[in-house]
């Protein structure tokens, strides 16, 4: 069955309820792909309507500003831009925030949620460590009557919620496509996935798989979540090297991307060379990889900005207004040796 990705509307008026939302999957291909049944929902088209114009009425602040309680699955690279462009916007909007680590531990992420409902915080804002354990936090948010807006990561739910995230699927796809141009259409992949049940490592795996349906001549020989860790990735890619031929590695994230090139040069080989390794973030350390030539491409997720849109998001939603969408997807864009320059100097110079 397709699961939807909408949004949780503010005190008090929207029918469709508060809730929540990666890693979120959907449909990544440009944003009007869906997800067809799976484990987790898939993003119906980006630009789907919020339907309904009633006013949500706005909730009462205290001491002057909105607190927005922000648990997010873990720090890494990628999640630190991201907190950046959370705290920027709230600085911006006029916003408190609170933000807890959730530490990629899903019952401590729900004890976070707890915790801040306990606090009386005006909006819960959540980046999910996995996209089905989250899903009670939509009715301990209900019955709160706070409002709920996911970031980065989906929740698997029928139920309406606001999102702002990346569209994986596409992002996927993209990185996927360009692992097995490199490689002549034919010959031996390895994927390293994100957490298994992350809406990201859903939707990057499906984005691999659309590319894979249209070059029957590559054979996947191993297939691994390496939990986003660098260090994981560098571990399984040793022991993948000793066990098989391998002509190129997709990993769903940089940080794994990295850890597969630590691999391949600890075996003598050249990355990009010997073997082909994509990823997905544009993290420094990857745009450096690619430019360097050790990183065949990267396709970027711009963090600050997916952690900004949400806490927009979080904000309408708290003064009564309607947001226009309830799936809020960002752009995704491929980089390689040709232009990662134009990003490095715009990003990290």
């Amino acid at each position: 069955m397709k699961k939807k990705i909408l949004s949780l509307i503010a005190v008090g008026v929207l029918a469709a309820g508060l809730l929540a939302g990666c890693g979120g999957n959907a449909n990544e291909s440009g944003g009007d792909a869906q997800k067809e049944g799976g484990d987790a929902p898939a993003v119906s088209a980006q630009e789907e309507e919020a339907g309904g114009t009633e006013d949500a009425g706005g909730a009462e602040k205290k001491d002057g500003k909105f607190t927005i309680g922000y648990t997010y699955y873990y720090s890494s690279e990628f999640i630190t831009l991201m907190n950046q462009g959370v705290q920027e916007k709230c600085d911006e909007l006029g916003l408190d925030v609170i933000m807890l680590d959730a530490e990629n531990d899903s019952s401590n992420q729900i004890t976070q949620v707890e915790n801040l409902i306990a606090q009386k915080v005006d909006c819960l804002y959540i980046a999910a460590v996995d996209s089905d354990a989250i899903v009670p936090a939509i009715d301990m948010a209900k019955e709160a009557n706070i409002p709920l807006v996911a970031v980065n990561m989906t929740i698997n739910t029928d139920e309406d919620y606001y999102y702002s995230g990346p569209d994986d699927v596409l992002a996927g796809k993209l990185e996927m496509e360009s692992a097995i141009e490199a490689i002549g259409g034919k010959g031996n992949v390895c994927i390293l996935e994100g957490p298994i049940g992350q809406s990201a490592q859903i939707d990057r795996l499906e984005g691999n798989k659309q590319a894979l349906a249209e070059n029957p001549d590559i054979e996947v020989v191993a297939d691994q979540t390496a939990n986003w860790s660098r260090e994981e990735a560098q571990d399984i890619v040793d022991s993948w090297l000793q066990a098989f031929e391998i002509d190129a590695i997709v990993a769903h994230n940089d940080e794994m991307a990295l850890g597969a090139i630590m691999a391949i040069q600890s075996a003598g080989l050249t990355p990009g060379e010997d073997i082909i390794v994509t990823g997905v973030d544009a993290i420094e350390d990857g745009c450096n990889a690619v430019k360097d030539g050790t990183l065949l491409s990267t396709v970027y997720q711009d963090a600050k900005l997916e952690g900004g849109q949400g806490i927009e998001l979080c904000n309408q939603i708290l003064n009564g207004e309607t947001p226009e969408k309830f799936i809020n997807l960002i752009d995704m864009t491929q980089y390689t040796k040709d232009n990662v320059q134009e990003l490095i100097d715009e990003l990290y110079s």
